[in-house]
């Protein structure tokens, strides 16, 4: 049997963390079991009554070209040791895929353990994420109180709005939320100051050592130390998906044909339009139209429109390939959070 879990049976999934996740402190889950369980969703398997695999979805509002959805985090994907193999992570995976297609999510998200997990579930890659240090050693330092939480969601909203085209959106809870998780491992959040000007903040955490999670700072007080790639992504409704398009110029429209293995609605020709201001797509019956069709996965058209993967690595057909250059692509996206 699968099913979503009531708020009174989520903490019955908490022994399955332990075992699996034994890097986890109880403070962090005591901090996870209270405060994100609130309002996830909680999807499992059982087997002779009993739970043996199970999937987070944590609720993320997202902001896409300043267009405001929801999407689900991919957390805790896990199954008991002595039941694995046997296809219950799939199963899980392939109902979770399917129930946000009716809630129309555009896109989920996770960060995974080993990408080798879930590229059969057609995840892949949607961005590398620039780890940030601070360059400027003399900034005055101030620990965040309750007072400060609206003015940090709105100042993150406006950082990131400024420089990228996909995030998650804070708001107080957000960032009320964000100070109990990393405090449950001895964590906090920093206002820096500048000559007594406000400039950002910092998150860190750790238990043995202080680890920097995140920077909003002003690019001129750090140094990115490295990229790479952090959260894998998945084209859940094609229909919300190709909202969020624009040309850069003229009006265009192509031909897609979908396979998606998973989610059945995605499968088949379609026809996207796009024009400066709005794009959306259609699904095309004619099966009479045989040329300047992309024939895509919908593994690969997530991360063609994400930037992440070039179009020539799919068709050698002109006409698609001028035409998609004259798109703007989602390839500005900043996802950091943790679960």
């Amino acid at each position: 049997m699968i099913k979503y879990l009531s708020n009174n049976e989520k903490d019955n999934t908490r022994i399955i963390w332990e075992n699996i996740f034994q890097e986890d402190t109880k403070k962090f889950l005591d901090y996870y079991y209270t405060y994100k369980n609130s309002d996830n969703k909680i999807l499992c398997k059982y087997v002779d009554e009993k739970i043996v695999s199970m999937l987070h979805l944590n609720p993320y509002k997202l902001n896409i070209n300043n267009k405001e959805f929801l999407s689900y985090y991919i957390v805790a994907v896990a199954t008991l040791p002595e039941h694995r193999k046997k296809g219950y992570m799939g199963e899980l995976l392939n109902k979770s895929l399917n129930d946000m297609y009716k809630e129309n999510v555009p896109f989920t998200f996770l960060r995974p353990a080993k990408k080798e997990i879930y590229l059969p579930f057609d995840f892949e890659y949607i961005y590398n994420h620039n780890y940030l240090e601070l360059n400027n050693c003399n900034l005055q330092e101030i620990e965040i109180n309750e007072n400060d939480y609206e003015s940090i969601a709105n100042f993150t909203n406006e950082f990131l709005n400024n420089r990228y085209n996909t995030f998650c959106i804070r708001d107080s809870k957000y960032i009320d939320t964000l100070l109990k998780e990393v405090k449950s491992e001895n964590g906090n959040i920093i206002k820096l100051f500048d000559n007594n000007n406000f400039i950002g903040y910092y998150v860190y955490w750790g238990l043995n050592e202080k680890i920097v999670r995140a920077i909003f700072v002003y690019e001129n007080f750090t140094n990115i130390k490295e990229a790479k790639p952090l959260v894998m992504g998945r084209i859940i409704n094609l229909y919300e998906f190709f909202k969020n398009f624009s040309t850069k110029d003229e009006d265009i429209s192509i031909y897609l044909n979908i396979k998606d293995n998973i989610i059945i609605e995605n499968n088949g020709l379609f026809k996207l339009n796009i024009s400066k201001n709005k794009s959306y797509i259609e699904k095309v019956e004619n099966e009479n139209i045989i040329e300047n069709i992309l024939n895509i996965n919908i593994q690969d058209l997530l991360s063609i429109f994400f930037g992440y993967k070039n179009i020539e690595n799919f068709t050698t057909n002109n006409f698609i390939i001028n035409n998609f250059s004259k798109i703007n692509l989602l390839n500005k996206v900043f996802i950091d959070e943790e679960v």
